[in-house]
């Protein structure tokens, strides 16, 4: 199966302490696929782990790209135009670029499949097809 990963996601991945660590590895190891990171999740990511984890941290994540563990997939305009639609159609939730850029990318590439500890967001967010989104790892 494939993912389109989301910062808390990710970060849950590398961060051992976190509350959602077990299940976030648990879901990945449990349904092996390709996990695909927008472009615009990056820096939120790199944020998170270095200000919770440090330098390592960090350096850890990028090697992980650099050995294919994820894929990085760059915003289309496409994808842009998406993100806005979602802005303006879910604008009582807040969202972010990163949280907006995850929902268009996984509709363009067909994926249900989201590793996010953030159900508030996700849950709310009906994709284009009308089926919700499967949230790892609370829905595993």
């Amino acid at each position: 199966m494939a993912f389109v990963a989301d910062s808390g996601g990710l970060y849950a991945l590398y961060d051992a302490d976190d509350a959602h660590h077990a299940g976030a590895v648990a879901a990945v190891e449990n349904e092996p696929g390709v996990i695909y990171i927008p472009m615009a999740v990056l820096a939120e990511v790199d944020y998170l782990l270095r200000a919770h984890l440090g330098i390592d941290a960090e350096l850890a994540f990028l090697e992980d790209i650099s050995n294919g563990a994820y894929l990085l997939q760059s915003l289309e305009e496409d994808d842009v135009h998406r993100c806005r639609k979602i802005f303006e159609q879910y604008r009582d939730l807040d969202l972010g670029l990163a949280d907006a850029a995850v929902v268009a990318t996984a509709e363009r590439l067909s994926i249900q499949r989201i590793p996010t500890v953030d159900q508030r967001h996700f849950r709310a967010v009906i994709p284009e097809s009308g089926i919700p989104f499967i949230l790892l790892p609370a829905d595993a």
